[in-house]
């Protein structure tokens, strides 16, 4: 695979209250989380994303212009209606993916293990992939997660935060296929799992698990201090 997508749009409300800087610029160990993402992608092999921005954009950009020092090629797309759910977003760059894509939240942090579950797949096929996480004791906060169900072969069954029965969560890496922007083209105000159970409908989403990688989404105080102490304990790979 050798494209990605980084949702950097939204506005981070629960982070805004501890950080002044736009959530995917929050200093995450010494790395902004979206500086963090692109070093990493580059190292696996990944050489053009784009980055979805909305609010306060203009300093994603200036930010990521001056720090990231890198040879991926980058490509902006606006997100005017960033207030909307995360489909929205990947909406914005839809002419992007014109083939499977990697796609990120850029509030979450991996391993480098984990990210190459995903960059190691073929950029061909109509079928997305969603990475997820069995490892259901280490996850820090279950009730913010995105649970999923899947069955023996990896489908998706369910995919809701508000689900009851789960045996596994999303970890917001994805595999995405031209297809799923054609699922989310249908709906209104379409979130990520709404696309994830139309394709799931059509047999044309599956799942990877993230194996020994590890991961954590930050979107408040004590999800960051919980993803430094990760990468202090466990380090990049």
């Amino acid at each position: 695979m050798r494209k990605a997508i980084i949702l950097a749009a939204g506005m981070g409300s629960r982070l805004q209250k501890a950080h002044e800087r736009p959530k995917p610029l929050v200093d995450i160990n010494g790395t902004p989380s979206i500086i963090r993402l692109l070093n990493q992608f580059e190292k696996n092999g990944i050489t053009e994303t784009a980055i979805t921005i909305g609010y306060r954009g203009d300093e994603i950009i200036r930010h990521v212009e001056s720090e990231y020092t890198g040879r991926i090629s980058i490509t902006w797309f606006e997100n005017h209606r960033y207030r909307d759910p995360n489909g929205v977003s990947l909406l914005a760059a839809k002419d992007f993916v014109d083939k499977r894509v990697m796609l990120s939240m850029a509030d979450h942090v991996f391993s480098n293990a984990a990210v190459r579950v995903i960059a190691d797949l073929p950029e061909t096929g109509s079928t997305s992939v969603l990475m997820i996480d069995r490892k259901l004791d280490e996850i820090f906060d279950m009730d913010d997660a995105t649970k999923v169900l899947v069955d023996d072969d990896g489908r998706i069954i369910g995919i809701s935060k508000s689900l009851t029965q789960y045996n596994a969560v999303d970890t917001g890496l994805f595999c995405i296929s031209p297809e799923l922007i054609s699922a989310l083209e249908k709906l209104e105000k379409p979130t990520l799992s709404e696309g994830v159970s139309l394709l799931g409908a059509e047999n044309l989403m599956t799942t990877v698990s993230i194996g020994d990688g590890w991961w954590q989404d930050v979107d408040t105080p004590e999800t960051l201090k919980h993803a430094i102490s990760l990468i202090s304990e466990k380090g990049n790979e």
